[in-house]
């Protein structure tokens, strides 16, 4: 079989591992991933993969097995994760955050029966005990896990006489279950057929209109969507490269990026805001990107940005169920918004109360059907209660705030559980952080609720200055009191040296929520700045 080309989604029963047989055949000595220190052509990375693929069948894993995965973004976890799609098996990828009962839960839920996993996360393992959980793929030392697993280290896993053709799965099959993180309850596993893993990279290509040409940045973890699915996987589609890193540098982003060559990147919007904060240099605009894709960039400061580094900038909307289901296309942008919706979905807002659709320009929350076979994800895996919840009337419910304006542009506003209700009104989260990042000396800022003396909410906020800034916090309210509606202003302030983040940039606001109103937090009443009546 060849790979379907770049202008249809599909031409019969495709599955990764045969997508990167055809690669490796067609473009097998061309560098596919490449390091600070190592490069891996796509006639490596299948060679890999069908060696890893043969080992895990000696260690007794069959079509449709769990194996889940624990590991940094570096050439063994793309060995490990094409090598477990090689041998028929089901990935599961685990947050590397993931410790107790979190990691617990994903093990145990999932039935994974073997997991490969960094040895300096093996002591992890010592405070559980998993019955369907046998062998531990070991990468680096020591190699002993706990209890009765047998482990195994990677190297000899990974050394085995290659199989030759990957074992035969159908685009029906599962490929991947991606837990996310569980913030109303405990993590969710995303089940994701080979057919949605690869409709959504393919639409990657139109939406960033990906090439050969193109070398990709990936500073994100493989076990995030965005790397796996809409950098790695695109590319690989492509038949471009990647620039593997592990992690987001500030101070070494852009030299990073010249010295790969790279020609885009995904982003957080934290992520865009730490750049355009960051001191000009002479050099800003002499990069070779030429496009950035991501959610939740200031839209007061994309066209600077996009002045000062000589590239575009795309606010996208989606997730690990929906893939990307907004974006802004040739002919179809506007700025304050994730583009028009994409062919593959339909989208409605509803009334979070009563689940009947509002009308353009109203928020509500975000809920999604798809167009095409194969767009949206599966379920949730061993979790019927939460699919049939999350699909109630028919429609995927995001948990997301935002509306259509009156052109049919999508808006995203929060997360619904990230919004605050004080006197009556409801409060974006989002748009108190981006007024309060306004302030000259203000590098990141969380707003989030906390308990109220009355009803409903109070407002708070933590606030990291920008190195070498000073913030005074009653100049600071001040300043939230003549940018912010009144009821939306700060009550609460916190200044921090960091927020709390998972490895993709989020901030955990839940940790934050937990922390309350500490005793280093400065109270607006009592500093005597006043909310006037409008």
């Amino acid at each position: 079989m060849t790979a379907p080309d770049n202008a249809s989604l599909y031409d019969g029963d495709w599955i990764l591992s045969s997508v990167l047989a055809d690669r490796a055949n067609r473009l097998g000595d061309r560098v596919f991933i490449h390091t600070t220190d190592a490069t891996i052509t796509y006639g490596g990375l299948a060679e890999r993969a069908g060696r890893f693929a043969a080992g895990l069948a000696a260690l007794g894993v069959r079509r449709g097995d769990r194996v889940a995965t624990m590991l940094e973004p570096t050439p063994e976890y793309l060995t490990t994760w094409f090598g477990i799609s090689w041998a028929g098996a089901v990935d599961v990828p685990i947050n590397t955050e993931f410790k107790g009962s979190f990691l617990a839960h994903v093990l145990r839920e999932s039935g994974a029966e073997v997991l490969v996993i960094d040895a300096r996360w093996l002591d992890r393992l010592e405070v559980f005990d998993i019955d369907t959980l046998r062998d531990v793929v070991v990468v680096g030392e020591p190699l002993d896990p706990p209890g009765r697993l047998r482990g195994h280290p990677f190297a000899q896993v990974s050394a085995s006489d290659p199989m030759s053709s990957p074992v035969s799965r159908t685009e029906r099959d599962l490929v991947y279950i991606m837990y996310t993180s569980g913030t109303t309850g405990p993590s969710k596993g995303v089940m994701l057929p080979n057919r949605t893993a690869l409709f959504n990279a393919r639409s990657w290509i139109d939406i960033l209109e990906l090439t050969d040409r193109d070398v990709a940045y990936s500073m994100f973890p493989i076990f995030h969507v965005t790397a796996r699915s809409a950098v790695i996987t695109s590319t690989m589609w492509a038949g471009g490269s990647v620039a593997l890193r592990n992690g987001f540098s500030l101070s070494g982003f852009w030299d990073d990026i010249r010295s790969a060559g790279a020609t885009w990147f995904g982003y957080m919007g934290a992520i865009i805001h730490l750049l355009h904060a960051a001191d000009p240099r002479p050099d800003d605009a002499d990069n070779p990107c030429r496009i950035a894709f991501g959610a939740a960039a200031p839209p007061g400061i994309i066209d600077s940005f996009e002045q000062r580094f000589a590239m575009e900038l795309i606010e996208t909307y989606g997730s690990t169920e929906l893939g990307p289901a907004s974006a802004p296309t040739p002919g179809t942008s506007k700025r304050g918004t994730m583009g028009r919706v994409l062919p593959q979905y339909e989208i409605q807002i509803q009334d979070p109360a009563t689940g009947e659709p509002v009308p353009a320009g109203v928020d509500g929350e975000i809920c999604a059907r798809p167009r095409e076979r194969g767009a949206l994800f599966a379920g949730y895996w061993e979790r019927l209660d939460a699919t049939v919840d999350a699909f109630r009337d028919l429609w995927f419910h995001t948990g997301d705030r935002g509306h259509l304006d009156h052109e049919g542009y999508l808006v995203f506003v929060d997360r619904l559980k990230d919004s605050m209700r004080r006197r009556g009104e409801n409060i974006s989260s989002f748009e108190v952080e981006r007024a309060v990042q306004e302030h000259p000396s203000v590098l990141e800022a969380a707003a989030y609720a906390v308990p109220s003396e009355l009803t409903e909410d109070e407002v708070m906020i933590s606030v990291v200055a920008k190195p070498d800034a000073a913030i005074d916090p009653t100049e600071l309210f001040e300043f939230c009191v003549a940018r912010i509606p009144r009821f939306a202003v700060p009550t609460y302030l916190r200044l921090t040296d960091d927020l709390p983040k998972t490895p993709s940039q989020r901030i955990q606001k839940f940790k934050l929520r937990e922390l309350g109103v500490t005793d280093d937090t400065f109270d607006r009443r009592e500093l005597g700045v006043e909310v006037p009546r409008s």
